[in-house]
């Protein structure tokens, strides 16, 4: 792993292709490979709320279709301007769903 006080590097994030990451840590940038996540098992709860939060983004987009329908949820949530009402309507589902059971469709 590389680290640079570089003012040019400073202003670089991200990644570049599919191997080299760069990332900024307050003053410093570092420059990593991608991380291998092919090994990765994920725990029962970590599979219950990706499928909630799979299904509250989804519920999210459905909503954000339609301008109308996006001023309505803002009035109805009671959200100043510079609220986001995209994180506003998935913590709403994710509240409403707390015990929502997951189906695992394959």
């Amino acid at each position: 792993m590389a680290m640079s006080k570089s003012t040019f590097l400073n202003l670089v994030s991200g990644m570049l292709g599919k191997e080299i990451i760069f990332k900024n840590y307050y003053d410093k940038t570092v420059i990593s490979k991608r991380p291998d996540m092919s090994k990765r098992v994920l725990t029962e709860k970590q599979k219950d709320w990706n499928w909630r939060m799979k299904f509250a983004n989804a519920y999210a987009k459905n909503i954000y279709k339609n301008e109308d329908d996006r001023m309505k949820e803002r009035i109805r949530l009671g959200l100043p301007p510079h609220k986001s009402l995209f994180h506003a309507l998935v913590k709403e589902h994710l509240d409403k769903h707390k015990d929502m059971p997951r189906i695992d469709v394959r």
